[in-house]
């Protein structure tokens, strides 16, 4: 039941629920085991992270040292603490970008794509 605040029962009330579910799925693990192993190896001379997972934040911190790297925050919002830095910390070089819906809308492949089409509903 839905009470009004004087504590009167709303008829025909509409419930709305807002559901977000965030699954672990190893994903951060892989690509910090990646990204510090190529650029310890020097297989790299820079690299672009798409994240704004604060799980990421020591080995960015770590490849920072080494090479200059860009990080994309895929949601557009505030950057995640462990994730800000300077331009300058390390080798330098390094930079933010926030994505924009209009961004990532404008940029995507025409379908079909090298003989390749998107699936229905997409």
């Amino acid at each position: 039941m839905v009470q009004d605040g004087a504590g009167r029962a709303v008829r025909d009330a509409r419930f709305l629920v807002k559901y977000l579910h965030l699954e672990e799925k190893g994903s951060d693990v892989n690509v910090a085991a990646h990204l510090l192993t190529d650029a310890l190896d020097g297989r790299i001379d820079g690299a672009v992270v798409i994240s704004n997972d604060s799980d990421l934040a020591l080995p960015i911190r770590q490849v920072r040292e080494r090479i200059p790297l860009g990080l994309v925050n895929p949601r557009g919002g505030p950057t995640a603490g462990g994730l800000r830095g300077s331009k300058e910390e390390g080798v330098g070089g390094h930079w933010w970008w926030k994505l924009q819906e209009s961004a990532f809308r404008s940029n995507q492949l025409t379908d079909p794509a090298g003989g390749q089409r998107r699936p229905p509903g997409w």
